[in-house]
């Protein structure tokens, strides 16, 4: 994990919902197993609601490259290899502030780039150079012939590197909603763009006075699209940080399903650290930015399994998402956000790896409206077996259950026809305590137990 970790009860759903309503309408509604292609291109929403309006670029094209020091690249060639490097911030800043700063009338032909709509007679038109790794580019908007009332807002950036296409942030999110006014400067938006590969940014422009007519251009929503295609070794593409943690696990286990999944789910661990502000909600996010909500997580352990020719399908449930996965044969749950802590607050139980390897029982037992998934007929990863779970797998789940042994055979010695003990993990919360009273008991049902003759 990248910097501090959080409780577990910190990353709860119940208390902290990590995936909104609008990220679950575009996110990933595809597994390996079944073959169906990413969601994700519906990202921006209001892009699909209005028409552009007749688009334009000047300078170079609206696609262009960056290059590690800022120069233009020759667009189309390979994403370069290398590790990943440590993103900068990420920055909002032209959404932090509501009051758009002093900015400088620069005209557009100082620009690399630029791409405009018109409506009406008036112009809209986005600006910008190309940035260097670890700066922000700044997309500068103004417009032409509209009135004293025009805004502008930056939509969602988009992202693609030859495999699917999703959204970099979550579009639910209110600053991404927010209009700015343009005056006669113009507005400033920024974004830093942390991954080679494609970058699709719309920007929207609207001009209407409902309370002065004489004012009003009658624009309700104009649109012009900005596109980046990033080629740079400082920062390595979603799909080539994939193959290469992938390559890694080959190296470092046995080629095993169980063993390759485990190193899968513990490196994605290690690259970010849980969004608490719910902006970043995606594989770039995670991977480049180090940070992101359970769609991250998903996402990026989803595309691990692929790469590793593991099946898995994704599982929502209480404004959640995480992962089935096929292992030799048997679907199992894994939940990788909720997994991700250092803390060890109950005995011997390692919490980090609590979500792995579950049956959908168990499962629901944290997220309640999984019961009504694996319940409907056309479920397609029901997981019944805990063969796989890691305290089954790694031996702890016998030596949970030999702390019973004792207490058990006094009632077989005596034949007794039924029994009753105490958990030994009664202080726990039953979120934690009913999953570990399972797996117990799963390893006592595999045990041979026979009275004193």
């Amino acid at each position: 994990m990248v910097g501090a970790t959080m409780p577990m009860a910190a990353i709860a759903e119940a208390i902290q919902p990590q995936a909104t309503a609008g990220q679950q309408a575009q996110a990933d509604t595809t597994s390996s197993d079944t073959g169906k292609a990413e969601d994700g291109t519906n990202a921006n929403a209001a892009a699909d609601a209005v028409e552009d309006g007749a688009a334009t670029s000047t300078g170079t094209s609206a696609v262009n490259t960056e290059s590690a020091d800022g120069t233009t690249a020759t667009p189309g060639t390979a994403a370069a290899t290398g590790a990943a490097t440590t993103a900068p911030t990420p920055s909002l800043r032209a959404q932090a502030n509501p009051t758009p700063e002093a900015i400088s009338t620069t005209s557009q032909t100082g620009y690399a780039h630029s791409a405009t709509a018109t409506q009406n007679g008036v112009t809209f038109t986005v600006s910008w150079n190309d940035a260097p790794a670890g700066t922000a580019t700044t997309f500068h908007v103004t417009q032409t012939n509209g009135s004293s009332q025009a805004k502008a807002r930056m939509d969602v950036p988009t992202y693609w590197d030859g495999g699917s296409q999703e959204s970099v942030c979550d579009p639910s999110r209110a600053a991404w909603g927010s209009y700015y006014s343009l005056g006669t400067a113009g507005h400033d938006f920024t974004f830093d763009f942390t991954a080679s590969g494609t970058y699709r940014i719309y920007f929207y422009f609207m001009d209407n006075d409902r309370y002065d007519p004489q004012n009003d251009k009658g624009i309700y929503y104009l649109r012009t699209t900005a596109e980046v295609t990033v080629n740079d070794a400082a920062r390595p593409s979603v799909t080539q940080i994939v193959n290469d943690a992938v390559a890694q696990c080959r190296q470092q286990t046995d080629g095993s399903e169980y063993d390759m999944a485990l190193w899968l789910h513990d490196w994605t661990l290690d690259q970010l650290e849980y969004d608490h502000s719910l902006n970043w909600c995606s594989a770039e996010s995670g991977l480049t930015r180090h940070q992101g909500t359970c769609e991250s997580y998903q996402r990026i352990y989803s595309k691990l399994l692929d790469a590793a020719g593991i099946a898995n399908g994704r599982i929502t449930g209480n404004g959640h998402t995480w992962n089935a996965v096929k292992i030799d044969g048997k679907w199992c749950q894994m939940d990788l956000t909720w997994d991700d802590t250092s803390d060890h607050w109950y005995g011997d139980l390692d919490q980090r790896h609590l979500y792995f390897g579950l049956t959908d029982e168990l499962m629901a037992i944290a997220h309640s409206d999984h019961t009504a998934n694996y319940q409907k007929a056309d479920y397609v990863y029901r997981s019944t077996a805990l063969s796989n779970n890691y305290f089954v797998r790694k031996g702890k789940a016998d030596e949970w259950a030999e702390k019973y042994a004792d207490r058990i055979q006094q009632y077989l010695d005596a034949k007794e026809e039924s029994l009753s003990i105490d958990a030994n993990n009664q202080s726990f919360p039953l979120s934690i305590s009913e999953i570990q009273n399972e797996v117990v008991a799963h390893a006592m049902n595999l045990r041979k137990w026979k009275a004193s003759d």
